[in-house]
């Protein structure tokens, strides 16, 4: 049964502090010598009533040990990251932003001196200095390490996700859909682009990732003996059944994302293609390389140094002191700040418009209808045909130029040398 004692005399409020006791539930004895306020109890029947509470929320299995919550951030992000089951990409991702934003702020804190209030100063601040995604990432990894304290029963509430409830603050509207689209037109004179780059692979690697959805990683995990190229009436197929990331500086080959191994029917061209590349070069174990024949990589070089000018165009550039001249690239009209991975995205706007059934089309991309949906409806070889077909037809109208519709732009303008720039920096400076 819960009790007040006398602890101690307090000199500066001039007054004799309490602390209850009340029983756990193991049958021991806890103590408690302030309320949520923070306030210490000054009567032995504030100390008491306190105590019977908490015994109350031990025989309604809603006790929330105060001790438990004294254990700081730090020591249970250290225990939370060893326990959850992600992919190596996703954890190393989430052991990057615990160090370098989360544990400076909070490392030191107890979890139960966490508020709402001043997650969500925080929250402010990170958006304010960082990009909108990274920083919902961040808060997201925060909230997840606390939705798992609370089920340990070491926080009554996760303070993070208490500001999700209800609006509050200034009105935001929805966020428009900016994901640039590609037509299939677009996607090929962004491959011819990479062919005059760095080839047959490159070319390949557009076109296969605009008809067929698969992600970067996804091709760059492709072996030789996946490919069926030969149709025997069903269809030639790629099988991707796994995808390759370089993590911690070593190819590492994983599941695909949401377990979503499956087989493609690919389009007559597409499959030509993929038969002339691995005849290219019959001694790689891999359908997509690197440009010099090594594991494919895809890295934030290859997107500044290869995707960008497939897309934005380069200038042409004669010989100079340490570098080959070089032929100069058109940039692509209407695709500004297409991603590789708006190339899947096009893809899906392609069935779409295709009218095809939408079990097939979320199965091509590797997605699972939910409901009542997901449950009755199937994918058959009539609908993988014909949306084979369909992107058969797309591909040869692509091949068909419009005389008055502007497809490329001028050559960028000519981008200075590091040399160059210093000469210019030097001369400025002799001027001055």
């Amino acid at each position: 049964m819960a009790y007040g004692e006398k602890r101690g005399y307090d000199k500066r409020a001039k007054k004799w502090r309490y602390r209850g006791r009340y029983k756990l539930p193991n049958g021991k004895y806890g103590s408690v010598t302030r309320d949520d306020a923070g306030q210490p109890f000054y009567t032995e029947r504030a100390a008491e009533a306190y105590a019977h509470g908490l015994e109350v929320d031990v025989r309604r299995k809603t006790f929330i040990n105060p001790r438990d919550g004294r254990i700081t951030l730090a020591e249970w992000a250290a225990v939370w990251i060893e326990s959850i089951d992600v992919g190596p990409l996703s954890e190393v991702e989430y052991r990057r932003r615990i160090k370098n934003r989360i544990l400076p702020e909070w490392g030191h804190v107890p979890i139960g001196d966490l508020t709402a209030v001043g997650c969500a100063a925080w929250v402010k601040r990170l958006r304010a200095d960082l990009s909108k995604n990274y920083a919902d990432g961040v808060v997201s990894v925060l909230r997840m390490m606390l939705d798992d304290a609370v089920a340990e029963r070491m926080l009554p509430a996760n303070p993070v996700a208490a500001r999700k409830s209800g609006r509050r603050g200034r009105f935001q509207p929805k966020p428009k859909d900016e994901r640039v689209i590609a037509t299939p037109r677009q996607v090929l004179l962004i491959a011819r682009n990479g062919l005059a780059m760095h080839g047959l692979n490159e070319y390949v690697l557009v076109l296969t990732s605009a008809y067929t959805g698969l992600r970067i990683g996804e091709l760059a995990g492709v072996h030789r003996d996946q490919l069926e190229l030969v149709d025997r009436g069903q269809g030639a197929r790629l099988h991707a059944v796994q995808q390759s990331q370089y993590v911690n500086g070593v190819f590492t080959e994983i599941g695909p994302k949401y377990d979503s191994g499956r087989g493609l029917i690919l389009p007559p061209f597409l499959a030509a293609l993929l038969g002339d590349l691995t005849r290219s070069r019959p001694e790689s174990e891999w359908v997509f390389t690197a440009p010099r024949g090594g594991r494919l990589i895809r890295g934030g070089d290859w997107y500044e140094e290869t995707w960008r000018p497939m897309v934005h165009g380069r200038a042409p550039r004669g010989v100079t002191r340490g570098a080959k001249a070089r032929s100069g690239l058109r940039p692509v009209l209407g695709v500004e700040g297409l991603t590789p991975h708006g190339l899947r995205h096009s893809q899906k706007v392609w069935l779409d418009e295709g009218g095809h059934p939408r079990v097939a089309v979320e199965a091509r991309m590797g997605h699972v209808l939910q409901g009542v949906e997901g449950t009755y409806s199937h994918v058959t070889l009539p609908m993988e045909l014909k949306i084979a077909s369909s992107l058969q037809a797309l591909w040869e109208d692509s091949q068909r130029v419009v005389v008055d519709r502007r497809e490329l732009g001028a050559y960028p303008p000519l981008m200075p040398t590091l040399a160059q720039q210093r000469r210019a920096r030097h001369r400025a400076t002799a001027r001055s």
